[in-house]
């Protein structure tokens, strides 16, 4: 590998630890004592208590969220004992219910995580029953997995796994055979700064317990080891909702694209354009130089408000928020719908209209500041879970630099609301096409 990439893979991984000490020293702090190491022989990233393993071409792609993540990740099986698993454990049954055990961990550390670029969905729950892995260990939790992800296809595999537990019984190497991009003895950079959010309390998990099999192959007392077993069916109820489940969390999976997700159109429609003058006064504060009533505007008769259209010489609005709905219940009309109504609320202002355009499923993607039409051309969705409306609101809380003036929603309605009390007192706007109705903030109907 060359020095130039190796500095780089290596300035990527510090700049992670540090941003993680800081988060919690307590929790992140091995990952000081940890080596890592380049190399192909690992799908992705793999831990065997002493070194972190990655590929490197796809370390490379993660962001900073993505990298923190795994990283903890990684940190979760080794505080938890995953990797100490005896060898009746082995296999990606067994993996699959570590995974859903650490990451229910992390999700209560604050990693707080739906989907992730480059990893995909972030399982905290088991799948038959489905109970949350932050209340079970992985022993417990590998009887309600009742699917063995190495038997499967590739591509299926992949919509199930986010990392590999190759390494996690090769516990004697030290990296020494393949490329060591970082190791204790690299000090961070002192230009290494860290102004991100303080987790509190220690976070030092106890490992889980593996009880041992008994002589004739059982395990504990009783000398049987039904571990491996997933629990009876109680009723063909459960079973067809737990079918449910895995073919919806399947459906979700395939919307993604070599871990991405999948790139919705973003073209123009035909339908017919309202008139964001008139809509948008309701709701953001404007800068009126010159102005007077006229009657209003024809096309918004049949709602249950109207107001004036002004004759403004010159007004603007500024920290306009679009959430654009791309979950997988979102037909591309809906997104041309879309394209075309920011694209007239800012021709209609005289591209004096800016703010934020975003895309949502059950999580926010691709925010994007515009200030002209040109903006949002250049913009590509994406999308296809499923729909979370308290996404956007934790992205405004946790993401906007500036306090939005609105926020309009465009939508197919599809969806459970939150509370009224999560907007903050930010006027929200909701376009919704079709027969759903917002039980709160406005609502407007798309054509």
């Amino acid at each position: 590998m060359l020095d130039w990439r190796i500095r780089k893979l290596k300035r990527q991984l510090q700049e992670s630890r540090f941003r993680l000490n800081h988060l919690n020293e307590a929790f992140a702090g091995p990952l000081y004592d940890m080596i890592f190491v380049a190399t192909k022989d690992v799908w992705r990233m793999s831990t065997n208590g002493t070194c972190i393993y990655f590929d490197p071409d796809w370390l490379q792609k993660l962001g900073e969220v993505e990298l923190d993540f795994i990283l903890a990740h990684e940190l979760m099986h080794v505080s938890l004992g995953h990797i100490e698993r005896p060898g009746y454990y082995l296999g990606e049954r067994y993996h699959l219910a570590a995974d859903i055990v650490a990451n229910a961990k992390l999700r209560d550390m604050g990693f707080n995580y739906e989907k992730i670029p480059h990893i995909g969905k972030i399982r905290c729950e088991t799948f038959y029953p489905s109970v949350d892995g932050a209340l079970i260990t992985s022993v417990e939790a590998v009887k309600y997995v009742p699917i063995d992800p190495s038997v499967m296809d590739p591509a299926k595999r992949r919509q199930l796994m986010i990392d590999s537990d190759i390494w996690w019984d090769r516990k004697d190497d030290t990296g020494k055979s393949e490329t060591i991009v970082l190791s204790p003895a690299d000090e961070d950079p002192d230009d290494l700064v860290y102004t991100g959010p303080v987790i509190a309390g220690s976070f030092r998990h106890k490992k889980e317990y593996f009880p041992k099999l008994g002589a004739a192959g059982g395990g504990g007392e009783s000398g049987s080891d039904q571990r491996h077993e997933a629990p009876p069916i109680q009723s063909e109820k459960e079973l067809k909702q737990a079918i449910k489940r895995l073919r919806q969390q399947t459906m979700e999976a395939k919307a993604s694209d070599n871990d991405g997700w999948r790139e919705r159109l973003w073209l123009e429609s035909k339908g017919k354009i309202l008139n964001w003058r008139t809509i948008l006064d309701a709701f953001v504060q404007e800068e009126l130089y010159d102005y007077s009533f006229t009657p209003p505007d024809r096309r918004l008769q049949d709602m249950d408000f109207f107001l004036p259209d002004y004759n403004v010489y010159k007004e603007m609005v500024k920290n306009v928020v679009f959430m654009v709905d791309t979950s997988g219940s979102v037909s591309d009309d809906l997104l041309s719908i879309a394209f075309d109504e920011i694209r007239q609320a800012i021709t209609q202002f005289n591209n004096l209209i800016s703010g934020v355009v975003a895309f949502f499923d059950n999580k926010v993607y691709t925010a994007t500041t515009f200030s002209s039409v040109e903006d949002i051309k250049k913009l590509r969705p994406l999308g296809g879970g499923g729909t979370d409306y308290n996404a956007i609101f934790r992205f405004v809380d946790q993401n906007l630099s500036f306090v939005p003036s609105s926020i309009v929603v465009i939508t197919d309605g599809e969806g459970d609301y939150p509370p009224e009390t999560v907007a903050g007192n930010i006027p929200v706007l909701w376009l919704i096409t079709g027969g759903n109705k917002s039980p709160w903030g406005r609502c407007v109907k798309a054509q």
